[in-house]
């Protein structure tokens, strides 16, 4: 018989699988990631199922993978298996609670926990991964009494099965209150759970088949996670390098952890990928890896570099990481503040050059990538994605060792970047409606008017530190009258008129007159606020002026040049 001829396919019930098996979820596997809603849903729809009389609820398709007479491992179900077994143990604890032993005791031998005979060791019906089965045994599998049950998350994963462990408790107890029997109600939802509750179970013989029947069933339309179709075709592909392959995945998700978001390692899939060949979009994505990864080397040499750069990746994401050890403070503070200007579309960019720059040449790159992203911010980026391209297609010829330098970079990007002439112009008429980039944008033209060689790079959002004053307010007093309702609309998030003041100094200003403003503005700290106090009045002529001045220092603080 072959293998092939040896995949058993039932339909069953979810809790009949865990009352039948004691199964593993593998290392490789990722973490427990529903969110709230998404366990929520699952208990109102099967409560719901249940009182609308349907014999069948169906939960999608369970892929349980043994070689020979080792514990079955979860290749694909793990999600929906966890969260069955955090509803059942809240049944579990219900009638702990209320001293009805007897049927505490059945539902934990029969669902959640096997003791073995010889030994009396305490075996779970599901092992989770290797992150999250001690908090899940804990948090979950333990007795309601016991001291574990108190331990704290220490991962956003284990945050969430302590989530899904107390809406499943809520979700119980709201089923026991509403009915004069409790116990019988809450044994109907345990029977439910393990007969009408169904999945298709596929059992396969071997890894190889489990990752070809995962993948056959994503072709049929069920949805998959592209992380985990990828991470599925490059096991299947690794063959006797299997144990290789998924411990480069492993280490690949372990350097991603602090991020610990499912979206986000498909993102940081994507933006390698469009680094190493371009921009590739997240629907193309998997596709364009099948067409180039084709052979075991290929997919060994992927997994290889996918692992390698997570750890550049997670430092673009955290600035604390050790890999900016390095580079020094201000590298540090350049990449905080791309991160805070929300300067996702140069990531890959960043990858190169993290990746194949000395460190003095990212040094330099840093520096220049913040001028050009404030630059494209007042000025406006290419549109359509093609900035993106740009960065991307920057990446690869870093790859490839076509240009090896922070200035050769420049000079591929002098005609994509807006020059100073643009940029000035641009910022002469820019209005800005997101307050942190205001305080972003007056704090670095501040240093720049005090002559700091480096200037004050993280954008302040601690509003109770540094706060945005409106020269011209949104609603002007009567003090106002001699500025039209319709320019103070057009012109109140001007660039020209807007200042730095602490917050005190701020709330007693309110929407007073310029003529009262002005002894505030004197008291400033800010040398661009307390210069404001030289104005006889304020009005349109006034910010277009002082914009105009602002127009000269943006083009020094953000210079286009190594």
């Amino acid at each position: 018989m072959s293998l092939l001829e040896e995949i058993k396919i039932d339909l069953t019930g979810v809790a009949d699988i865990l009352r039948n098996n004691n199964l593993s979820v593998p290392k490789y596997q990722r973490s427990y990631a529903w969110k709230d809603q998404n366990v929520l849903d699952l208990f109102q729809d099967i409560s719901t199922a249940m009182v609308g009389g349907s014999k069948e609820y169906f939960l999608g398709s369970i892929v349980i993978s043994q070689k020979n007479n080792e514990r079955p491992e979860v290749v694909d179900g793990q999600q929906r298996l966890a969260t069955i077994t955090i509803l059942i143990s809240a049944i579990r604890d219900y009638f702990f609670l209320n001293k009805d032993d007897k049927r505490s005791a059945s539902i934990e031998t029969d669902y959640l926990v096997k003791t073995e005979l010889e030994t009396l060791e305490r075996i779970p019906r599901l092992h989770l991964n290797e992150a999250d089965h001690d908090f899940f045994s804990k948090r979950v599998l333990t007795q309601p009494d016991q001291k574990e049950r108190q331990t704290l998350p220490a991962k956003e994963s284990h945050k969430r099965i302590d989530n899904a462990a107390k809406i499943a408790a809520e979700h119980i107890n709201k089923l026991a209150d509403v009915v004069n029997e409790p116990a019988k109600r809450l044994i109907e939802v345990v029977k439910y759970v393990e007969k009408n509750v169904k999945v298709i179970s596929v059992r396969v013989p071997d890894d190889a088949n489990a990752f070809t029947i995962f993948e056959t069933l994503n072709d049929r339309g069920l949805p998959l996670a592209i992380s985990d179709l990828l991470k599925n075709y490059l096991f299947h592909l690794s063959g006797n390098r299997l144990d290789e392959v998924q411990q480069r995945w492993v280490s690949m998700i372990g350097a991603l952890e602090a991020v610990d978001s499912e979206d986000m390692v498909v993102t940081y899939i994507r933006q390698f990928w469009s680094s190493q060949y371009g921009l590739t979009r997240e629907r193309e994505l998997y596709k364009k890896i099948k067409e180039r990864t084709t052979s075991k080397q290929q997919a060994i040499d992927l997994a290889s570099d996918l692992n390698n750069n997570s750890r550049l990746y997670a430092a673009i994401l955290n600035i604390r990481h050790d890999v900016w050890n390095d580079y020094g403070a201000t590298a540090k503070e350049h990449m905080a503040t791309l991160n805070d200007l929300g300067m996702i579309q140069i990531r890959p960019l960043l990858l190169a050059i993290l990746d194949k720059f000395s460190v003095a040449e990212v040094r330099k790159s840093l520096r220049l990538f913040l001028s050009w992203s404030v630059r494209f911010l007042i000025y406006g980026g290419l549109g359509g994605g093609a900035l993106e391209t740009q960065y991307c297609d920057r990446a690869v010829e870093i790859r490839k060792g076509k240009i090896k330098t922070a200035r050769e970079l420049l000079a591929v990007m002098k005609n994509v970047v807006p020059s100073d002439g643009e940029f000035k112009q641009a910022f002469q008429n820019a209005s800005v409606s997101k307050d942190y980039l205001a305080r972003y944008y007056l704090r670095v033209l501040e240093n720049q008017v005090i002559g700091k060689t480096e200037p004050e790079l993280v954008p302040n959002s601690n509003e109770d530190v540094v706060t945005l004053e409106h020269i011209l307010p949104e609603n002007p007093s009567r003090a106002w009258g001699h500025v039209k309702e319709e320019d103070a609309k057009t012109y109140y998030k001007r660039i020209g008129n807007l200042a730095l003041l602490t917050r005190k100094i701020n709330s007693e200003i309110g929407n007073k007159g310029f003529n009262a403003k002005i002894r505030y503005y004197k008291e400033s700290s800010f040398e661009l606020t307390k210069n404001l106090a030289s104005h006889v009045n304020w009005g349109i002529s006034d910010i277009e002026a002082r914009q105009a001045t602002l127009a000269k220092l943006a083009v020094k603080a953000w210079p286009n040049k190594v």
